[in-house]
């Protein structure tokens, strides 16, 4: 059970105190490098741009395996959707795109992932978080460079193919998504990218806050990053190890209403199925990070294992099971 107790592979999105969610973006931060500085990841200068002062101390192979893969199945599905315009098959061919990442913190995604079919990039968190962020994009060249027209603001800043807004996402329901709105195009396919952002939303709020994207949106999809702590059957409760999980994360002060309310990748389809409504096209699917480690090239899982020459092989595909990417390709013809 020792996994349960030092995973993170990804930080909460609600915490009591504003400098708690912070400390938690950093140390999804700091889990990226050090998975870059062992060999796992690609480097990502961008990321040490928005580390500013903080130490990347090594995490154990786990976290590193763990982050590497999380960061290998959300780029994947991403790059894809920026080529495609869906994350599954492509169904209708489409010129550009455009993204909207719910809680994105310091994610460095839009600058290491840019294309030209990528109309426009839109972050959205908690004021402190992107008002931080935007300091550091003004301070660092290689960042601000990309964004020659952009101007700060309140809350972070805006240019043509990137906006940071100082949102709190579980108040998109309540007003603040039409804000958001206008920087996008609704006759383009549009991603909703939640990593690590659901499970610490109550369902119902999470649920609103995304039908109100969906709504003004005809050609969607979702892609999230997040914790399922149970069996596959859709409403099963948490197993042993994800009651470690759960326990450990509440001794941090850590609530997880969305994970325990959605428990499992049968649970993610239903979920996402029931909110993408009446569709003229519906795609979902959902899988755990073990699928993907045992579905990892022989040379590249060899290439990974070898790196800090993992031991602990049961551990990790435990933990790997604990974690899940889920998504929908939804369209609704006018």
């Amino acid at each position: 059970m020792s996994g349960a107790r030092r995973l993170s592979l990804g930080r909460p999105y609600r915490r009591t105190r504003p400098d708690a969610v912070r400390a938690t973006d950093a140390d999804a931060l700091l889990s990226r490098l050090s998975a870059c500085r062992a060999g796992y990841l690609p480097p990502d200068a961008y990321a040490d741009m928005l580390r500013g002062r903080a130490e990347a101390p090594h995490r154990p192979p786990i976290i590193n395996i763990g982050t590497y893969l999380r960061a290998r199945e959300v780029d994947a599905h991403v790059q894809h959707f920026i080529e495609t315009g869906a994350c599954g098959p492509p169904y209708t061919p489409a010129p550009r795109v455009q993204i909207v990442s719910l809680g994105a913190g310091s994610d460095t995604r839009f600058w290491r992932l840019r294309h030209a079919r990528l109309a426009r990039y839109v972050e959205l968190d908690f004021p402190s978080t992107t008002s931080q962020k935007a300091a550091a994009i003004q301070a660092h060249p290689a960042l601000s460079h990309a964004l020659a027209d952009a101007h700060v603001t309140a809350d972070g800043l805006v240019s043509s193919a990137y906006v940071l807004l100082g949102i709190d996402v579980s108040t998109l329901h309540q007003g603040t998504w039409e804000r958001v709105a206008t920087y996008l195009d609704p006759a383009l396919p549009t991603l909703l990218l939640c990593e690590c952002v659901l499970a610490y939303m109550d369902i119902d709020v999470a649920n609103a806050a995304l039908r109100a994207c969906l709504a003004t949106l005809p050609r969607a999809s979702i892609l999230s990053y997040d914790m399922c702590i149970s069996s596959d059957a859709p409403h099963a409760a948490p197993t042993r190890f994800g009651q470690v999980m759960l326990q450990n994360l509440a001794a941090r002060q850590l609530t997880l209403p969305g994970a325990r309310g959605c428990t499992s990748t049968a649970a993610y389809v239903e979920r996402f199925e029931h909110l993408a409504g009446h569709a003229s096209h519906l795609q979902c699917h959902a899988y755990t990070l073990r699928e993907s480690w045992q579905q990892l090239e022989g040379e590249e899982r060899r290439r990974v294992s070898m790196l800090e020459r993992l031991d602990e092989v049961e551990e990790l595909e435990m933990l790997l099971g604990h974690y899940c990417i889920a998504w929908i390709d939804r369209a609704i013809v006018q």
